[in-house]
């Protein structure tokens, strides 16, 4: 070493000891040449080079002095060639096919020794990753053919542990229930396995400091947790330095010219000498910047300067408002199947106009109703000049957005039946829905086809058609019903309202009444053994403002509809019938939404109410109360149903929405049908309570099925419902 560094030597020979490795890319990569300058530092970075060609097990250098120069010698034991694919010994709890994803070794590649050393601990990291601890993994490496090796690694799987405490150190203002119950991790207990997920250890740290800093504590250290392992359990210690308890001081604005201090104060979740919450200022300033944006201010900068008082937190918002954006160009992309022009017409962001950020949520909101999209992204272009943008629709079409079914179906009522059903919401991209329906049993026939326009005429007037031929055999008789009707719908002048006009004309029939059978003291079905014809108009208004109207999670519905048929022309059917319908969405925690609905309705006639416009509850649909058969709850009269003339049905559920086309829920239902509305009781509602699923399946639809018990029944017990396409959808 001291004679390199009193000496300069010149490199005068390199040669190369290797078995297969081309010995002048040894020399290449080594950084060796000859006649070149020899220092020290070159061989430790000589090695580097070739242990990164990634094919050497060993690499010593060399050198001697001679007369001429330095000598360099540099030796190699090349590394084997893996024959087949590695196969493992031991392994019960985790199969094959994911240990060889987890270690990425393939045949044929070079086997170095930190190869085989960099699988084993990788290995041992996907038992941990799975809570199997204290695995043991060892190599065995047996030679093949030439300058090749086969792989073995022999696998003691360790045993599932689970976490049987939690330990929190240092924590003063807050206790170790309500720090616990923000920790993914859990302690074993009655309904919870008590697996450690690892990764999930540190969201918890991320998820304590965040529940400290809501709290105040905005200095708050938390240590890495310390896992002690001790007979089959595991222990979790949280180590906590709370520090300062901070409070909210003043708070000012300062650059603020399109909104008061009164007006953004409205906006603050923040009050001053309360506790500070650093996630209700975070939601403050986003509120900030939301109102700013639907004024068109998109390039507002609002800097939240923060000042330490004592144990005070004094706030001042530096606005800089900038200048307010108009859209040049709206753009739409990603509609293969779906005409521009359909959903151009649902937006409210037009060219020319300011920016609002409200009329762009408004816009999707609208543009994913038309329900044959799965996913709607906007998105700006690059700003002017003047910062003026254009605002791109990225949308992305659903696959199989209609559905068809074939098959064989079962009810109590219709026994046994076939059908074939065929519905589209977007016929040839032009935003027309198309429905048909055939089905054929011993007890039914049911053909129905609808048909409806959203835009007649290219303006928000939308026109539809109705046509159906139905003949249900029921318990006594036969009723055949042939009728077709039309319907319009177009905005009314209060926002996301509509009204609703429907003309029907129907012909029905009662056909072969069973000879045992007794009329009612109240009703003789033989009367409509003669045709009757209907003649209804429907007048309704509904407002919408659900967000999703297919899953939705906030909003509300209202519905307010009325039936009147009059024996004019050549009608005989007299009755009007009014209903009344709310339902509301609150999302209440993480992906849970509650839905409560209620539905009340009314019929009369200055003659007999015809059975078949009487109101029927139970099991599923618009008057369902899950947990009883279809139809079962209405009046009886001599042992037999015979419909209400009113109706008040109320449901809750809670749904758990995992995705837009999946979700389970929990209901509560109660309700009945009266003979009329003096009748109405509470203690006559009949409650039923369950739970439920809903999936979309490309062309099938929403399939939904529930299963509830009916606590009023004759005897209590369950009752499943299966539905295609359920009303209320999810």
């Amino acid at each position: 070493m001291i004679l390199f560094l009193l000496f300069t030597y010149t490199i005068a020979n390199v040669t190369v000891d290797s078995r297969y490795t081309d010995k002048d890319l040894i020399i290449q990569t080594s950084g060796f040449k000859i006649g070149g300058e020899f220092k020290e530092s070159m061989i430790p970075q000589a090695i580097n080079n070739l242990y990164r060609l990634r094919l050497f097990d060993f690499i010593s250098i060399d050198t001697s002095i001679v007369a001429d120069g330095i000598y360099i010698k540099i030796h190699v034991e090349e590394a084997p060639f893996l024959s087949s694919e590695p196969q493992f010994i031991g392994n019960k709890k985790i199969k094959k096919t994911e240990l060889l994803k987890k270690i990425d070794l393939k045949t044929g590649q070079i086997l170095t020794k930190k190869a085989i050393f960099d699988a084993c601990v990788k290995i041992k990291e996907l038992y941990n990753e799975k809570n199997f601890y204290n695995t043991v993994v060892k190599d065995s490496v047996v030679p093949d053919t030439l300058n090749c090796v086969k792989l073995f690694f022999i696998i003691e799987e360790g045993s599932i542990l689970k976490i049987s405490r939690i330990e929190i150190e240092g924590n003063y203002a807050l206790s170790d229930g309500a720090i616990k119950r923000k920790m993914q991790n859990r302690e074993k207990g009655l309904l919870r396995s008590g697996k450690l997920d690892q990764a999930k250890l540190k969201e918890d740290v991320e998820r304590i400091k965040t529940f400290y800093r809501e709290n105040g504590f905005l200095d708050v250290v938390i240590q890495e947790p310390e896992i002690k392992v001790s007979k089959n359990q595991l222990m979790i210690i949280i180590r906590i330095n709370e520090n300062q308890r901070y409070y909210v001081g003043d708070i000012k604005f300062r650059g603020n010219n399109l909104f008061s201090e009164e007006k953004l104060r409205k906006l603050l979740n923040i009050r001053s000498n309360e506790i500070f919450n650093i996630t209700k200022a975070q939601n403050s300033l986003q509120k900030f910047y939301e109102a700013y944006a639907d004024e068109g201010y998109i390039y507002c900068s609002i800097v939240p300067v923060e000042t330490i008082r004592d144990s005070f937190v004094d706030i001042e918002y530096q606005i800089n408002e900038s200048r307010p954006a108009n859209i040049n160009r709206v753009i739409i992309a990603g509609n293969y199947r779906t005409r521009e022009k359909v959903i151009r017409r649902e937006i409210v962001t037009l060219p020319g106009t300011r920016f609002r950020r409200s009329q762009v949520i408004r816009s999707m909101r609208e543009i994913f109703n038309l329900g044959f999209f799965e996913d709607i992204t906007p998105e700006t272009g690059t700003p002017d000049d003047s910062g003026n943008i254009d605002l791109i629709y990225k949308v992305k079409e659903k696959e199989g957005v209609g559905s068809i079914g074939a098959g064989m179906a079962y009810s109590a009522q219709d026994k046994l039946t076939g059908y074939i059903e065929l519905s589209h919401p977007n016929i040839f991209g032009r935003g027309q829905r198309i429905y048909t329906k055939l089905e054929i049993g011993g007890r039914l026939t049911n053909i129905q086809f609808g048909f409806t326009e959203p835009w007649l005429f290219d303006t928000r007037t939308t026109a539809g058609l109705d046509l159906y031929y139905t003949n249900r055999q029921w318990d006594f008789y036969k009723k055949r019903d042939i009728g077709g009707a039309t319907n319009f719908s177009f905005p009314f002048f209060l926002d996301y309202t509509r009204f609703n006009y429907t003309f029907r004309v129907e012909r029905t029939q009662i056909l072969d009444i069973a000879k045992e059978y007794q009329p009612t003291s109240g009703y003789d079905l033989r009367k409509d053994t003669i045709p009757k014809w209907t003649l209804a108009n429907n007048y309704g208004f509904t407002r919408d403002t659900r967000d999703f109207i297919f899953n939705p999670s906030s909003g509300s519905y209202i519905s307010l509809q009325s039936e009147i048929a009059k024996p004019w022309i050549f009608a005989n059917i007299d009755y009007n019938l009014f209903t009344f319908e709310t339902r509301s969405y609150f999302p209440i925690y993480w992906k849970f939404v509650l839905m409560a609905r209620l539905r009340m309705g009314i019929v009369t006639s200055k003659d007999e109410v015809p059975y078949y416009k009487r109101f029927y509850a139970g099991g599923t649909g618009e008057d369902g109360v899950r947990g009883y058969p279809d139809r079962s709850l209405s009046p009886v009269e001599d042992g037999k149903r015979i419909g209400g003339n009113a109706l008040f049905i109320n449901n809750l559920e809670l749904k758990l929405k995992l995705s837009q086309n999946f979700a389970i829920l929990a209901f509560y239902d109660m309700g009945n049908a009266f003979t009329n509305y003096k009748e109405f009781n509470l203690h006559d509602l009949k409650r039923g309570a369950g739970v439920g699923i809903r999936v979309e399946i490309p062309m099938m639809g929403v399939l939904g099925f529930d299963l509830g018990y009916g606590f009023d029944r004759a005897q209590p017990g369950f009752e499943p419902h299966f539905q295609i396409n359920p009303f209320g959808m999810f």
